[in-house]
């Protein structure tokens, strides 16, 4: 019956994981990460959260960071790794939430502008662009598996 109990626990160890995204994804674009730290803290001062996530994050968090940077000029997704490194001491320097938030909040500025630019292209020019994007992709595939 451990074993149950375990199985529950982790179901309602996700759950909770799955309500501070959901709060996450609410917060306003320039305030999320810095939201993220304040609930950290507060929850480590509770002793909510373990005792090794702290020393997990600062240990881990700048070896992700070096190993993006190493595999930059390899195919792959290096720029997530460096991404999840910063996030990972997010949690730990406020000061880096803010610099998340900043981030953010422009990224989410120029994906709107580009959102806006697209809707109000001619869809023939979409079309266009969406075979380009696609013989480029088939070429790409041609080259790498059949040349």
């Amino acid at each position: 019956m451990a074993w149950l109990e375990r199985i529950k626990r982790k179901i309602e160890t996700t759950r909770e994981g799955w309500r501070h995204w959901r709060t996450f994804r609410k917060i306003d674009e320039g305030h999320r990460y810095q939201s993220r730290y304040h609930l950290h803290q507060r929850r480590r001062r509770k002793r909510l959260v373990s005792a090794y996530r702290r020393p997990f994050s600062l240990f881990f968090g700048p070896i992700l960071i070096i190993a993006g940077f190493v595999f930059i000029p390899t195919p792959g997704p290096s720029y997530i790794i460096i991404a999840i490194g910063l996030w990972l001491l997010a949690g730990e320097f406020l000061l880096l939430a803010r610099l998340f938030d900043r981030a953010g909040a422009r990224l989410g500025r120029l994906g709107r502008w580009f959102k806006g630019v697209w809707r109000s292209t001619p869809a023939v020019l979409k079309a266009l662009v969406v075979l380009v994007f696609a013989a480029l992709l088939a070429y790409g595939a041609y080259t790498l598996f059949v040349a």
